[in-house]
């Protein structure tokens, strides 16, 4: 049986994913791609979500993964990154409420 904590992280987690779908920094997924293609940026950019919430730190880290792992220039990437914070944020503040009850 999978507890709430894990169950919580799995749902944060394919959020996350479907905000990076959404943005699409590679044009990967308007090519055809599946839609598990920016899975190995998701763990670590919800790690640093976790940790900080600077838009500057999180902007720095997605122009680096996506030129590393893609090999292009991330665009938008502090507009998006501002997105995941600002997401980031309001589920931790619902989780806060939730747990309050």
């Amino acid at each position: 049986m999978e507890t709430k904590e894990r169950k919580e992280l799995r749902d944060r987690r394919g959020q996350l994913l479907t905000l990076l779908n959404g943005w699409d920094p590679a044009g990967l997924l308007d090519a055809g791609a599946p839609r598990d293609e920016y899975d190995c940026i998701v763990d670590n950019l919800l790690d640093l979500l976790s940790r900080t919430t600077s838009e500057t730190e999180v902007t720095a880290f997605l122009k680096q993964e996506v030129s590393e792992h893609f090999g292009v220039a991330a665009p938008d990437a502090y507009r998006f990154a501002a997105k995941a914070v600002a997401w980031f944020r309001m589920i931790d503040a619902e989780q806060e409420r939730a747990s309050e009850r």
